[in-house]
């Protein structure tokens, strides 16, 4: 066992997953659609895209500079807590919703993930922010093109008195990601709902949670789905051996 898994070994408020969820964006792109016609096309192209630039300085970044900003986002919150995610809140601009995958840690470590990186100005602390806008600078002078300053500005993020989402535990991929079957996890789907496509899901072995469940309810969910896929595979076997 790795330092770090003995290190959060019964941590429950720290995740060894990370989950991606989805929205309603066809009111923010000429593309968008609803938030599990995103799900479907996410596990149909294997790959999760990169749509909006992200930045602590994203209202001055040009448009032809723009794609290099682009990122997908990831949260580390606990499996138990999904649900704080996507449930609706006050001043928040995105609404998420209860589709999404689970990976590893591990996996979008290997695909370079990144946390995102908060600076805080509350208050008068405005030193590091007052960095950080220089840095912004130093990189816009050469047309965010050349230099390596521009590799780190898209997981640079606010945190003040009027916006502050550190408890998302947000982490960012610059240009998104593509995976394969085996690198999932698990899927997310609303509790009781899209029951034909939760179905496809546990006949091919890939679990399936939803938001507001316990520990205890997760473990019982995937256990009768396990069984569900047994079931599944041997009515499958029997089909073949018919013909």
């Amino acid at each position: 066992m790795a330092a770090r898994d003995k290190a959060i070994q019964g941590r429950e408020d720290i995740s060894r997953f990370v989950v991606h969820l989805t929205r309603d964006d066809y009111k923010d792109f000429d593309f968008g659609s609803t938030a599990d016609e995103n799900f479907r096309n996410i596990i149909e192209e294997r790959f999760i895209g990169a749509y909006s630039a992200h930045c602590i300085n994203a209202q001055q970044i040009p448009e032809d500079a723009e794609k290099s900003f682009y990122v997908a986002c990831f949260s580390e919150v606990p499996l138990t807590q999904l649900h704080l995610l996507t449930r609706k809140m006050e001043g928040r601009r995105t609404e998420l919703k209860p589709y999404g995958i689970v990976f590893s840690r591990e996996f979008i470590l290997s695909k370079g993930a990144q946390p995102a990186i908060y600076i805080n100005s509350y208050g008068d602390n405005t030193d590091i922010r007052d960095a950080v806008d220089s840095l912004f600078d130093m990189a816009r002078r050469t047309g965010f093109k050349r230099g390596e300053i521009r590799k780190i500005l898209p997981y640079l993020n606010a945190m003040h008195e009027r916006y502050d989402f550190t408890w998302e535990r947000e982490w960012r991929i610059v240009g998104g990601i593509a995976f394969r079957p085996k690198d999932v996890v698990a899927v997310i789907l609303p509790l009781e709902e899209e029951l034909d496509l939760r179905e496809e899901f546990i006949e091919k072995g890939i679990p399936v949670l939803s938001p507001g469940l316990t520990y205890e309810e997760i473990v019982n969910q995937f256990s009768l789905q396990q069984k569900a896929t047994r079931t599944a595979w041997i009515r499958n076997k029997k089909r073949r051996s018919r013909k």
